[in-house]
């Protein structure tokens, strides 16, 4: 079984609907804020994996609220190292500057705003632990607008959930940090797959990156390696298409 935090957020109700092997505590029955309730809640509970979606991921009022920003996204990270189990933690695409995108997991992260310092320092606090950086958003795209000059490797929500669910089932193949994506992409690109009469803007906040794509070879080796492929057939365990 696999403990996972942030379940009733948007990736983790879909990846709910994808595996029944989830252990999803509710938000008042878990606060990975505090480690009494961590430790009350899973006392008695059997569990192989801890699988770490819970955040604060908002990126403009990170800038106001940022004691509320670290505690959930460095703190809670930290306490879930206590049950001394292996952690599969999410990361972001911002944790790089955008200067010139197609980032190498090997690259040296530089984030601008407040909210991507807080998941670079989680991720230092978790160097024994996996790490997968990505980006997801609601299908369908829900603004008006979309930026033409920021580019990204991340999908909607339900696409980057059958990838993670994928990378947890082959959680012992990966490395420290994996970077998964689906191909550099302009955030107008990618809004216009789900909303035709979306309209062009152009990104000038300096705390957001304009290019946070990801090289996600590593990713696609992994998936594609036959040695792997043999594996889950043996589990009986879907492909992604």
């Amino acid at each position: 079984m696999i403990l996972l935090t942030g379940g009733s957020g948007r990736l983790g109700t879909e990846l709910r609907n994808l595996r029944t092997d989830l252990i999803c505590p509710a938000h008042k029955e878990v606060d990975i804020t505090d480690c009494g309730s961590i430790d009350r809640f899973v006392e008695g509970k059997e569990f192989d994996l801890i699988v770490n979606l819970a955040a604060y991921t908002d990126v403009d009022k990170a800038e106001i609220e940022r004691n509320e920003c670290f505690r959930i996204n460095v703190l809670g990270a930290i306490n879930l190292k206590s049950l001394k189990k292996p952690i599969l933690h999410i990361s972001t695409e911002y944790v790089f500057d955008g200067a010139k995108g197609n980032y190498k997991e090997t690259d040296k992260p530089n984030p601008l705003g407040y909210y991507a310092k807080t998941k670079l320092m989680a991720e230092e606090h978790l160097t024994r632990h996996k790490i997968v950086r990505l980006l997801f958003k609601p299908r369908p795209w829900p603004y008006d607008e979309a930026y033409d000059n920021q580019f990204t490797s991340g999908d909607y929500t339900d696409v980057i959930a059958k990838e993670l669910s994928l990378a947890i089932d082959l959680f012992g193949k990966l490395p420290n940090i994996i970077h998964i994506g689906t191909g550099r992409k302009s955030m107008y690109e990618l809004a216009l797959k789900t909303k035709k009469d979306v309209k062009t803007n152009k990104l000038t906040d300096k705390k957001r990156p304009l290019d946070t794509s990801l090289d996600c070879s590593v990713w696609e080796r992994i998936k594609n390696d036959s040695s792997i492929e043999t594996e889950l057939r043996s589990k009986h365990i879907r492909r992604i298409k």
